[in-house]
């Protein structure tokens, strides 16, 4: 195969609080060449932004190609940011992250334009071009983690909000009495399915005195529970996961009906690695949007797990680099 005029080249970076990555990116969403980098975020997120320059050159080396091969840089960081300037206002996995220039040092060792969003727009933007959203002009996206983020595409284009918080769908209020969330809000959606709210539910029914396979996994080591290990056991049958699971879902089920009336999308796409519990999660899931969402009713929306998996941030940072350049 004949490789893409190089003026259709784009890098994307995927920037984590535990590691990095950087690809470079073709017309059809193909990842070329990548590199990966540890994020360093615990020195700061300027030590991030060095780990990002390098990633970046090599991965454009590893690709084949020289970085004037390349239109321009996309970076997915999480966090709060003015995008316009190219700062990350504040970032809470990293360390000494407040008001930090982000774009302007990668543009300048590179030479090459580039541009930032917050993580999760950068990824529904991929799932929007070449993943579980493609063809679709209306599509929300949340991603399942130790938080729950969103993002999402109204009308064929991407809105980001008067400070860029739009889709700020993780602090929602579910339940107003509900656990303290760390943003201090009560009840917020990610204080009830986020990671931590899992395994606290798993926790308390083992101290409770429930019987098992989560506990025996982990030799009764409480705190090596993992929400993938509870969906495991769930998918084995395992009635504690199970409940788990399915409070779980009926806990994502609430916040999806929200959004569905709200945003009213064609597609509403769950990722993140919560994500991957599959049926254990999802069927729950849709029996309570079913159930929850009638003026916009469940059945005018398709849910539907990511398509991008893990290449989602880099092809969705070569999809903004496209979308400003045009």
């Amino acid at each position: 195969m004949e490789p893409p005029h190089t003026s259709e080249l784009y890098v994307g970076v995927d920037v984590g609080g535990t590691n990095l990555r950087a690809g470079v990116v073709d017309p059809e969403g193909r990842i070329l060449g990548e590199a990966r980098r540890p994020a360093l975020a615990d020195q700061g997120m300027r030590r991030s932004v060095e780990q990002t320059i390098e990633a970046i050159q090599e991965a454009i080396g590893n690709a084949g190609y020289q970085p004037t091969d390349i239109r321009g840089i996309g970076m997915g960081v999480p966090g709060g940011h003015d995008s316009k300037q190219g700062i990350c206002l504040f970032s809470p996995n990293f360390a000494d992250s407040r008001n930090v220039p982000v774009t302007p040092p990668v543009q300048e060792a590179t030479g090459l334009p580039t541009f930032m969003l917050n993580d999760v727009f950068v990824t529904t933007l991929g799932e929007h071009r070449f993943g579980a959203g493609r063809g679709c002009d209306n599509v929300v996206m949340i991603t399942l983690g130790t938080g729950i983020g969103g993002g999402a595409i109204i009308d064929g284009r991407l809105p980001l909000g008067h400070t860029e918080g739009f889709a700020e769908v993780g602090h929602m209020t579910i339940d107003p009495d509900g656990p303290v969330c760390g943003c201090s809000n009560r009840g917020c959606w990610e204080a009830l399915a986020g990671r931590d709210a899992i395994i606290a539910r798993a926790v308390t029914k083992i101290q409770h005195g429930r019987k098992t396979e989560i506990a025996e996994k982990v030799h009764y080591r409480l705190g090596s529970i993992t929400p993938a290990l509870i969906a495991h056991c769930a998918e084995e049958g395992d009635p504690v996961a199970l409940e788990v699971m399915a409070e779980t879902g009926y806990y994502v089920g609430l916040g999806v009906a929200n959004l569905i009336q709200i945003y009213n999308p064609e597609v509403l796409i769950v990722g993140g690695g919560i994500a991957q519990s599959g049926k254990v999660l999802f069927d729950p899931m849709r029996r309570t949007v079913q159930a929850r969402a009638h003026m916009v009713p469940a059945s005018t929306c398709r849910i539907t797990p990511a398509e991008l998996g893990d290449d989602a941030g880099v092809i969705g940072g070569a999809a903004l680099v496209a979308l400003r350049l045009g």
